[in-house]
């Protein structure tokens, strides 16, 4: 019986003990080597004095994703419950979190980001203690306990712990089925909950390997996809765009792969014609999910995933609703509020408040924002607190964004409301532009003219040599409003405008 995630490895190893499961280009695990360290490690911990429930750092980073996933497991095993830790986080955020959930011990690749942290015990990867000999009776832990605690993003403030239960992972899981896919090659931090849900329980859910770089570089993967020969990709968006980018991104050759799956931000338009034009055979598929773990949805076919700004539709036609600020439901073509069913109750750790105010009877509140087209698919607009209010007219950051991105001189763009005495908001955009580029800002003005309404286009357009990114490859928008607000009214005052 599949009580807890670790009894669904047993499975797999049972099953497919000799399938590699995991492969970070210098250590590769199978099923069984993976099922058996998780016994050393759980038992280790546990006689170094780790406690059901007490919470586990994680700071490891895709250097050492087979420790982590070793570890991830072995901490299960114990059971405790992981707390993976990006090391890309700050060490006032990392200590922050660390507070949050009260966390005692650390298993990490990086000690110097937990080392002014008050824990039990920090163990390197390589020294983490092992005694399968006191692994705890699994039968004895309780089926219905937490398994981990997921930081979210952070990109709206102080990131919050999202709690996920035994029973919520292992879910619908049948360690006996295969997935057409047999090997997935990525680049997402297993830290995250994409990378860490999405990616490092794949073999689990799908009996399919998984292929780690240890940190993204485009070059380097499309070198790492020519000859590992994976069939499946994952990547974010920013990691796809520099992908085709790549100045050798025709001359490798991905012929193996049959399917690319993005998610957690918009995918700019030119980059999906740019992966249809370099590989034909693949399927891009467009994922849109949460940590809080609303139903999520996904492109079902090549018209779906090149209309701007589509995510596809749920498995189930009842699963999403668009509603309005009183939370009432809102017709088919008429935008508001993205309202997800959740498939299992969830919560934040140590915030019943927030709790209360994200999830209310069944459905998630998400913050994005958008609309259900005529064939059924959720078009995103953006998120709730990132749309654009210009002299009472809602303005969405992504329609400016697709028509930036379009530009042959623009590689990446990111659009912003900034502070306007009359107007209330006026829109403002950072650009990067390609090597050579050969623009400025009133030809991107004059670009955007031609395309959106005039309230739409840029009143500024800044052009930077990076745009700031966070841990999980999303644009840190409120990094961006001081400085073009700041360039914004500069230009007032001279122009003698208050």
């Amino acid at each position: 019986m599949l009580r807890r995630l670790p009894d669904v490895l047993r499975a797999r190893a049972h099953g497919m003990p000799d399938a590699l499961a995991h492969d970070d280009t210098t250590r590769r695990i199978t099923f069984a080597d993976w099922d058996r360290e998780a016994d050393e490690i759980g038992g280790g911990l546990v006689a170094a004095g780790v406690r059901p429930a007490d919470r586990v750092l994680l700071p490891i980073t895709n250097a050492h994703a087979v420790d982590f996933a070793t570890a991830f497991m072995g901490v299960l095993r114990a059971g405790a419950i992981c707390v993976p830790t990006n090391i890309r986080l700050s060490p006032q955020e990392i200590a922050a979190f660390a507070e949050l959930t009260g966390a005692a011990w650390a298993v990490t690749d990086v000690p110097a980001t937990v080392d002014r942290l008050d824990l039990h015990h920090v163990w390197p990867v390589a020294d983490v203690p092992r005694d399968a000999g006191a692994v705890p009776d699994q039968t004895q832990l309780a089926a219905d306990g937490d398994a981990d605690i997921v930081a979210t993003s952070g990109t709206t403030g102080r990131p919050k712990g999202v709690v996920f239960s035994h029973a919520d992972l292992v879910g619908d899981i049948d360690p006996t089925a295969t997935n057409p896919s047999k090997c997935l090659a990525h680049a997402l931090p297993f830290t995250g909950f994409g990378g860490c849900h999405g990616v490092m329980l794949n073999p689990l859910r799908i009996g399919s390997a998984v292929i780690t770089q240890p940190s993204f570089d485009p070059g380097g993967f499309l070198r790492l996809v020519s000859d590992r020969r994976p069939d499946a990709l994952q990547l974010v968006p920013a990691m796809l765009r520099l992908l085709v980018e790549h100045r050798d991104a025709a001359r490798h050759d991905l012929t193996s792969v049959r399917w690319i799956f993005t998610g957690t931000a918009p995918l700019p338009q030119d980059t999906v014609e740019r992966i249809e034009q370099l590989w034909p055979a693949a399927r891009l598929i467009n994922v849109y999910g949460m940590t809080e773990g609303g139903r999520g949805t996904q492109t079902a076919s090549r018209e779906s995933v090149r209309k701007p700004g589509s995510v596809g539709r749920p498995r189930e036609a009842d699963a999403i609703e668009i509603r309005d600020e009183r939370g009432v439901a809102l017709a088919p073509g008429e935008v508001g509020e993205v309202w997800s069913r959740t498939a299992r109750p969830r919560r934040y750790w140590n915030d019943p408040e927030a709790t209360a105010a994200t999830w209310r009877d069944g459905w998630l509140q998400t913050g994005d924002v958008g609309y259900v087209d005529h064939d059924g698919d959720l078009i995103l607009v953006g998120r709730s607190k990132e749309l654009i209010i210009r002299g009472g007219y809602n303005i969405a950051p992504i329609e400016v964004e697709d028509v930036l991105h379009a530009h042959p001189a623009v590689l990446d763009a990111a659009v912003v409301g900034v502070p306007h005495p009359v107007l209330g908001e006026d829109v403002a955009a950072a650009v990067v532009l390609r090597a050579g580029g050969g623009t400025d800002e009133a030809a991107l003005r004059a670009w955007c003219a031609e395309r959106l309404a005039d309230n739409k286009v840029p009143r500024v357009v800044a052009v930077l040599d990076h745009l700031p990114y966070n841990q999980n490859a999303k644009v840190v928008k409120r990094d961006l409003v001081p400085r073009l607000a700041r360039i914004a009214g500069e230009r007032r005052a001279r122009r003698g405008l208050s």
